[in-house]
Protein backbone atom coordinates (compact mmCIF):
# COMPACT_ATOMS: atom_id res chain seq x y z
CA UNK A 1 0.00 0.00 0.00
CA UNK A 2 2.85 2.25 0.85
CA UNK A 3 4.65 1.78 -2.38
CA UNK A 4 1.35 2.09 -4.19
CA UNK A 5 0.69 5.81 -2.72
CA UNK A 6 4.46 6.72 -3.40
CA UNK A 7 4.06 6.11 -6.78
CA UNK A 8 1.14 7.93 -6.82
CA UNK A 9 2.11 10.75 -4.95
CA UNK A 10 5.94 11.74 -5.35
CA UNK A 11 5.81 14.66 -3.28
CA UNK A 12 5.87 14.94 0.20
CA UNK A 13 5.65 18.13 2.77
CA UNK A 14 3.29 19.33 6.13
CA UNK A 15 1.61 22.66 6.54
CA UNK A 16 0.88 23.65 9.99
CA UNK A 17 -2.88 25.14 10.65
CA UNK A 18 -2.96 27.00 13.76
CA UNK A 19 -7.32 27.21 14.67
CA UNK A 20 -9.30 29.95 17.16
CA UNK A 21 -6.93 32.87 16.83
CA UNK A 22 -9.00 35.49 18.45
CA UNK A 23 -8.70 38.49 21.23
CA UNK A 24 -9.28 35.50 24.53
CA UNK A 25 -6.98 32.60 23.53
CA UNK A 26 -4.12 30.92 25.29
CA UNK A 27 -1.50 33.54 24.62
CA UNK A 28 1.66 31.93 26.25
CA UNK A 29 1.37 29.21 24.38
CA UNK A 30 1.11 31.21 21.22
CA UNK A 31 3.95 33.37 22.14
CA UNK A 32 6.40 29.71 22.74
CA UNK A 33 5.21 28.38 19.44
CA UNK A 34 5.49 31.42 17.78
CA UNK A 35 9.37 31.09 18.49
CA UNK A 36 9.47 28.05 17.98
CA UNK A 37 8.43 28.93 14.54
CA UNK A 38 10.35 31.42 13.75
CA UNK A 39 13.21 29.82 15.00
CA UNK A 40 13.00 26.76 12.33
CA UNK A 41 11.72 29.37 9.66
CA UNK A 42 8.04 27.86 9.86
CA UNK A 43 5.43 29.70 7.92
CA UNK A 44 1.74 28.66 9.45
CA UNK A 45 -1.39 29.50 8.20
CA UNK A 46 -3.72 30.67 11.11
CA UNK A 47 -7.12 31.07 11.42
CA UNK A 48 -8.14 33.97 12.82
CA UNK A 49 -11.64 34.27 13.66
CA UNK A 50 -12.88 38.26 12.92
CA UNK A 51 -15.64 38.35 15.60
CA UNK A 52 -15.27 35.99 18.05
CA UNK A 53 -18.74 35.41 19.92
CA UNK A 54 -17.91 32.19 21.17
CA UNK A 55 -18.36 32.18 24.66
CA UNK A 56 -15.75 29.00 25.35
CA UNK A 57 -13.36 30.86 23.80
CA UNK A 58 -14.18 34.70 25.16
CA UNK A 59 -12.76 32.71 28.77
CA UNK A 60 -9.24 32.50 27.88
CA UNK A 61 -7.08 35.49 28.47
CA UNK A 62 -7.52 38.55 26.25
CA UNK A 63 -4.36 39.80 24.75
CA UNK A 64 -2.96 42.74 26.51
CA UNK A 65 -1.89 44.39 22.95
CA UNK A 66 -3.51 45.45 19.85
CA UNK A 67 -4.59 42.01 18.12
CA UNK A 68 -5.05 43.18 14.87
CA UNK A 69 -1.51 44.75 14.94
CA UNK A 70 -0.09 41.60 15.53
CA UNK A 71 -2.04 39.98 13.17
CA UNK A 72 -0.61 42.10 10.92
CA UNK A 73 2.79 41.49 12.28
CA UNK A 74 2.38 37.90 11.47
CA UNK A 75 1.39 38.42 8.24
CA UNK A 76 4.40 40.53 7.48
CA UNK A 77 6.58 37.74 8.60
CA UNK A 78 4.87 35.65 6.05
CA UNK A 79 2.11 33.75 7.79
CA UNK A 80 -0.54 33.43 5.65
CA UNK A 81 -4.37 34.80 7.33
CA UNK A 82 -7.52 32.07 6.88
CA UNK A 83 -10.75 33.37 7.39
CA UNK A 84 -12.09 30.99 10.54
CA UNK A 85 -15.42 31.23 10.22
CA UNK A 86 -16.70 34.72 10.88
CA UNK A 87 -18.29 34.36 14.89
CA UNK A 88 -17.45 30.80 15.58
CA UNK A 89 -20.91 30.33 16.70
CA UNK A 90 -22.02 26.93 16.04
CA UNK A 91 -25.22 24.82 17.63
CA UNK A 92 -26.95 23.84 14.28
CA UNK A 93 -27.07 20.18 13.22
CA UNK A 94 -26.12 19.60 9.95
CA UNK A 95 -26.98 15.67 10.08
CA UNK A 96 -23.51 14.85 8.15
CA UNK A 97 -24.81 16.82 4.87
CA UNK A 98 -21.58 18.80 4.86
CA UNK A 99 -18.65 18.41 2.26
CA UNK A 100 -16.90 16.52 4.53
CA UNK A 101 -19.84 14.43 5.78
CA UNK A 102 -18.25 14.94 9.66
CA UNK A 103 -21.62 15.92 10.71
CA UNK A 104 -22.17 17.44 13.93
CA UNK A 105 -22.94 21.71 15.14
CA UNK A 106 -22.00 23.91 12.08
CA UNK A 107 -21.93 27.82 11.77
CA UNK A 108 -22.38 27.45 7.73
CA UNK A 109 -23.19 23.64 6.15
CA UNK A 110 -27.16 24.00 5.62
CA UNK A 111 -27.41 27.23 6.13
CA UNK A 112 -29.34 28.71 2.96
CA UNK A 113 -26.75 30.79 0.17
CA UNK A 114 -27.69 34.09 1.34
CA UNK A 115 -27.03 33.73 5.08
CA UNK A 116 -23.67 31.89 4.49
CA UNK A 117 -22.59 34.63 2.15
CA UNK A 118 -23.86 37.29 4.50
CA UNK A 119 -21.56 36.05 7.23
CA UNK A 120 -18.34 35.67 4.81
CA UNK A 121 -18.99 39.22 3.81
CA UNK A 122 -19.19 40.57 7.02
CA UNK A 123 -16.40 38.48 8.25
CA UNK A 124 -13.99 40.15 5.12
CA UNK A 125 -14.97 43.39 5.61
CA UNK A 126 -13.71 43.36 9.18
CA UNK A 127 -10.55 42.04 7.34
CA UNK A 128 -10.39 44.68 5.16
CA UNK A 129 -11.20 47.80 7.35
CA UNK A 130 -7.89 46.10 9.71
CA UNK A 131 -6.13 46.80 5.77
CA UNK A 132 -5.42 42.81 5.94
CA UNK A 133 -6.28 40.88 2.47
CA UNK A 134 -7.48 37.11 2.65
CA UNK A 135 -7.48 34.63 0.51
CA UNK A 136 -8.12 31.09 2.61
CA UNK A 137 -11.19 29.90 4.60
CA UNK A 138 -11.77 26.98 6.98
CA UNK A 139 -15.11 26.45 8.65
CA UNK A 140 -15.51 25.61 12.23
CA UNK A 141 -16.02 22.53 13.11
CA UNK A 142 -14.94 21.65 9.61
CA UNK A 143 -18.53 21.86 8.56
CA UNK A 144 -19.86 23.44 5.18
CA UNK A 145 -21.23 22.86 2.16
CA UNK A 146 -21.14 23.74 -1.61
CA UNK A 147 -23.23 26.95 -0.36
CA UNK A 148 -20.14 27.77 1.67
CA UNK A 149 -17.73 27.26 -1.56
CA UNK A 150 -19.60 29.22 -4.20
CA UNK A 151 -20.18 31.82 -1.23
CA UNK A 152 -16.53 31.98 -1.12
CA UNK A 153 -15.51 32.09 -4.46
CA UNK A 154 -17.88 35.28 -4.60
CA UNK A 155 -16.11 37.64 -2.08
CA UNK A 156 -12.42 36.04 -3.12
CA UNK A 157 -11.78 33.18 -1.27
CA UNK A 158 -9.23 30.85 -3.40
CA UNK A 159 -8.73 28.07 -1.33
CA UNK A 160 -10.44 26.07 1.68
CA UNK A 161 -8.24 24.04 4.22
CA UNK A 162 -9.84 21.63 4.37
CA UNK A 163 -10.91 18.03 1.78
CA UNK A 164 -9.40 14.60 1.57
CA UNK A 165 -6.33 13.51 -0.22
CA UNK A 166 -2.96 13.24 -0.09
CA UNK A 167 -2.38 16.28 -2.31
CA UNK A 168 -3.65 20.13 -2.50
CA UNK A 169 -6.68 19.84 -5.53
CA UNK A 170 -8.88 21.73 -7.09
CA UNK A 171 -12.42 21.39 -7.04
CA UNK A 172 -15.02 23.81 -8.00
CA UNK A 173 -12.43 26.82 -9.18
CA UNK A 174 -11.11 26.12 -5.58
CA UNK A 175 -7.58 25.23 -4.13
CA UNK A 176 -8.16 22.35 -0.98
CA UNK A 177 -5.65 21.75 1.21
CA UNK A 178 -6.41 18.17 2.86
CA UNK A 179 -6.73 18.38 6.63
CA UNK A 180 -7.28 14.59 7.61
CA UNK A 181 -5.99 14.31 11.43
CA UNK A 182 -6.18 15.66 14.47
CA UNK A 183 -2.92 15.25 15.58
CA UNK A 184 0.75 15.25 14.28
CA UNK A 185 1.66 11.92 12.11
CA UNK A 186 4.33 11.85 9.46
CA UNK A 187 3.60 10.79 6.01
CA UNK A 188 6.26 9.03 3.55
CA UNK A 189 4.43 10.62 0.86
CA UNK A 190 1.89 13.30 -0.11
CA UNK A 191 0.79 16.89 1.28
CA UNK A 192 -0.58 17.19 4.54
CA UNK A 193 -2.23 19.76 6.99
CA UNK A 194 -1.32 19.71 10.77
CA UNK A 195 -3.86 21.57 12.52
CA UNK A 196 -3.30 22.76 16.09
CA UNK A 197 -5.15 23.85 18.51
CA UNK A 198 -3.25 25.96 20.95
CA UNK A 199 -5.84 26.54 23.82
CA UNK A 200 -5.55 23.28 24.74
CA UNK A 201 -2.42 22.50 24.04
CA UNK A 202 -0.20 20.73 27.08
CA UNK A 203 3.57 21.31 27.71
CA UNK A 204 4.04 17.83 26.23
CA UNK A 205 1.95 18.57 23.31
CA UNK A 206 4.51 21.61 22.96
CA UNK A 207 7.58 19.15 23.31
CA UNK A 208 5.94 16.97 20.86
CA UNK A 209 5.38 19.90 18.28
CA UNK A 210 9.06 20.85 18.69
CA UNK A 211 9.91 16.90 18.49
CA UNK A 212 7.93 16.92 15.29
CA UNK A 213 9.44 19.84 13.51
CA UNK A 214 13.25 19.32 14.46
CA UNK A 215 12.59 16.16 12.68
CA UNK A 216 10.38 17.27 9.83
CA UNK A 217 12.35 20.39 9.72
CA UNK A 218 13.20 20.04 5.68
CA UNK A 219 9.44 18.73 5.36
CA UNK A 220 7.96 21.94 6.59
CA UNK A 221 6.29 24.20 3.54
CA UNK A 222 4.60 27.29 3.14
CA UNK A 223 0.47 27.96 2.00
CA UNK A 224 2.29 29.27 -1.44
CA UNK A 225 4.19 26.11 -1.83
CA UNK A 226 1.11 23.82 -0.93
CA UNK A 227 -1.45 25.70 -3.52
CA UNK A 228 1.42 25.24 -6.13
CA UNK A 229 1.45 21.25 -5.87
CA UNK A 230 -2.17 21.31 -6.28
CA UNK A 231 -3.41 19.44 -9.36
CA UNK A 232 -6.53 17.38 -10.75
CA UNK A 233 -5.93 14.56 -12.85
CA UNK A 234 -8.21 11.76 -12.61
CA UNK A 235 -5.95 8.94 -10.59
CA UNK A 236 -5.89 12.31 -7.65
CA UNK A 237 -9.92 12.41 -7.73
CA UNK A 238 -10.21 8.05 -7.47
CA UNK A 239 -7.64 8.15 -4.73
CA UNK A 240 -9.92 10.86 -2.66
CA UNK A 241 -12.86 9.29 -2.81
CA UNK A 242 -11.11 5.80 -1.95
CA UNK A 243 -9.07 7.50 1.26
CA UNK A 244 -13.07 9.64 1.99
CA UNK A 245 -14.60 6.42 1.97
CA UNK A 246 -11.57 4.78 4.30
CA UNK A 247 -11.98 7.32 6.98
CA UNK A 248 -15.36 7.36 6.82
CA UNK A 249 -15.46 3.58 7.47
CA UNK A 250 -13.02 4.32 10.48
CA UNK A 251 -15.14 6.83 12.32
CA UNK A 252 -18.31 4.85 11.20
CA UNK A 253 -16.43 2.19 13.52
CA UNK A 254 -15.24 4.44 16.11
Amino acid sequence: MKTLFSNLIQKEGYVFRLDDIAPNMNWKMMEKVKKLFNTYKVKPIIGVIPKNEDQELKSYPMCAFNFWSEIKNLKNQGWEIAMHGYEHLYNKQNNKKDYMGYGGNTEFANFPFEVQLNKLKLGMQIFREQNISVKVFFAPNHTFDQNTIKACKKIGIQSIVDGYGFIPYYENEIIFIPQLFYKLVSFPFGIQTMQLHLNYFTEKDYLDLEKFIKKNEKKIISYNEACSMARNDLKDKVLRVFIKKVLQLKRAII
